[in-house]
């Protein structure tokens, strides 16, 4: 008789649960038939997404803008003549932001005429095990410096 039970309990259980099942494909089909959009409504949401679509442009372009400024390292030209001036030295401040790497400065040190070669100032730094030991800051370099004298600036 145990047995039998057990067995009349799986069968009243896969009925309950088929039961339920077919009330919820009912309850969803009279949903979707509620869900009539007048054209009005139609016309409006899509110019609410147009909107959102554009705002949502803007902003990604302001992202862009806002990662390229921050990953772009900035080099000013001294403009004020100094001493070393007349030797045909160049002059200028490196201002070096959060999230610049070793090589963006080896580049903007190049780019400047303070260095010859970048991947030489680069590889100096990583012989050295000063790549990420530089620190964020506004540094006043000149051609003339050594690149110890660089490393040792910018790492202070």
């Amino acid at each position: 008789m145990n047995k039998y039970a057990v067995r009349f309990l799986g069968i009243g259980l896969f009925l309950a649960g088929a039961v339920i099942q077919v009330q919820l494909m009912l309850s969803e089909d009279e949903q979707a038939k509620g869900d009539i959009i007048t054209p009005q409504a139609y016309e409006q949401a899509q110019l609410e997404l147009q909107s959102v679509k554009k705002q949502l442009a803007q902003l990604q372009l302001d992202l862009e803008n806002a990662q390229k400024e921050q990953a772009a390292p900035r080099v000013e030209d001294k403009t004020e003549p100094t001493e070393d001036s007349s030797n045909g030295s160049t002059n200028v401040v490196l201002h070096i932001q959060s999230g610049m790497t070793s090589s963006d400065i080896s580049a903007s040190l190049e780019q400047t005429g303070i260095i010859q070669n970048k991947q030489d100032f680069e590889d100096y730094l990583t012989a050295q095990d000063l790549s990420g030991k530089i620190q964020i800051g506004q540094y006043e370099l000149n051609s003339t410096m050594s690149m110890k004298q660089i490393a040792e600036t910018i790492t202070k």
